[in-house]
């Protein structure tokens, strides 16, 4: 089953009409006001304007952390205040959330998250925990790599709903009738993951029946039928951490193979320890075995249309293969050619917001950092062919 995609995809739709944007003007220091006109309704907002187009349309990053992308004529207002821009505190956050949700929401705090949650305490307490675990592995696992990662701007907003019913109907907003299909996804407008309490799950409630304590959910969530579940989580999770500490950038012309692949590189999940986390860079066993299964009618110039386009990403129909291949991609890179491939990362992260490329340039930026494709092509096929 491919990795969620349907909140990317959402989002890409969203901006597709800015691709065009001829871009003028990076924001300025101090907080942006702007009053926007969408159905009907004006919305106000405080941030930061990160770039101005040369019809007036503005990108603006809220002080929650949403980015808005405003056409000219959905911008009513706009003015500059002198204060500088700061983030809300997590005050003012969870402060916003519980006035943005339904009744019953509650706030669990930990160092680097904001949870609100309408379930059970104790399985927001394993989310914080699961969640600062991760955060603290992929911080050593690219400092170590020599990637200067740096604290979010505020805390890191998960939104932890009691059922799946609930969820649904939240997440349609954003996935439209995918969100029936998928278990958690990060959004890049809003910057937050969304979930849903899993020890709900008939899948996972049908094995064991008892969820009240910690112990328990942990229990329940580490066994086999819950690891896709679990997955889905962590490879969410890990797209919110790298648009937030500076890896990655969001509404930047980033190939979908990259973020995608580092996610799934991540997403192997650890519930056996309560420190550390072991499961980057594991072989993902499902993509791995799509992968080589693909190989004996694998066409020729496959690599080169994974690296020039997402279109095999989105589509329904190809979306598994070609996220098994980005998976096998960002593994082999990650193992063969780790300097190039973190060089390569460092490029994309300094990409502007809003300005996009072509497949040409694309595969000339891959070419520059890791030599000629076809050549790199042959010599990845085999070495994951081989890889058991």
């Amino acid at each position: 089953m491919p990795a969620p995609f349907a909140s990317r995809t959402a989002a890409w739709r969203v901006i597709a009409s800015f691709a065009a944007w001829s871009l003028v003007a990076i924001g300025t220091e101090g907080m942006d006001r702007i009053t926007v006109r969408r159905d009907g309704e004006e919305i106000r907002l405080e941030g930061k304007i990160l770039l101005t187009a040369g019809d007036g349309g503005v990108l603006l990053e809220a002080r929650d952390g949403q980015l808005w992308a405003v056409t000219a004529d959905q911008l009513a207002a706009r003015s500059e205040t002198p204060a500088p821009f700061e983030s809300y505190s997590s005050a003012e956050l969870g402060e916003s959330l519980l006035a943005e949700l339904p009744a019953g929401f509650q706030l669990h705090e930990t160092a680097h998250y904001l949870i609100c949650y309408n379930t059970s305490k104790a399985y927001a307490s394993w989310c914080g925990s699961l969640f600062e675990r991760l955060y603290g592995a992929s911080d050593n696992y690219w400092t170590r790599r020599g990637f200067e990662i740096h604290e979010p701007k505020g805390p890191l907003i998960v939104l932890v709903f009691a059922d799946q019913r609930s969820y649904e109907s939240f997440a349609k907003r954003d996935l439209g009738d995918a969100a029936g299909s998928i278990v958690a996804y990060y959004s890049l407008q809003s910057n937050r993951v969304a979930m849903y309490d899993l020890t709900g799950s008939e899948a996972i409630r049908a094995a064991n029946g008892r969820r009240g304590s910690l112990r328990q959910i942990n229990a329940m969530l580490s066994r086999p039928e819950a690891a896709p579940m679990v997955a889905t989580i962590v490879h969410e999770a890990t797209h919110q951490i790298a648009y937030n500490s500076g890896l990655q950038k969001r509404y930047t012309d980033v190939p979908l193979w990259v973020s995608e692949g580092l996610a799934i590189y991540f997403e192997t999940p650890d519930l056996k320890s309560q420190r550390g986390w072991r499961g980057i860079g594991q072989v993902n066993r499902p993509r791995l075995a799509t992968f080589q299964q693909n190989l004996a009618g694998r066409a020729p110039g496959s690599l080169a249309r994974l690296l020039s386009s997402d279109t095999q990403m989105r589509d329904v129909e190809t979306a598994a293969d070609a996220y098994a291949e980005a998976w096998a991609l960002t593994f082999y890179l990650m193992r063969q050619r780790p300097e190039q491939y973190a060089a390569y990362l460092k490029m994309l992260a300094k990409k502007e917001h809003l300005v996009w490329g072509n497949g040409e340039e694309r595969l000339r930026e891959f070419q520059t950092h890791f030599g000629d494709i076809q050549e790199l092509e042959a010599d990845f096929v085999a070495t994951m062919a081989k890889l058991r």
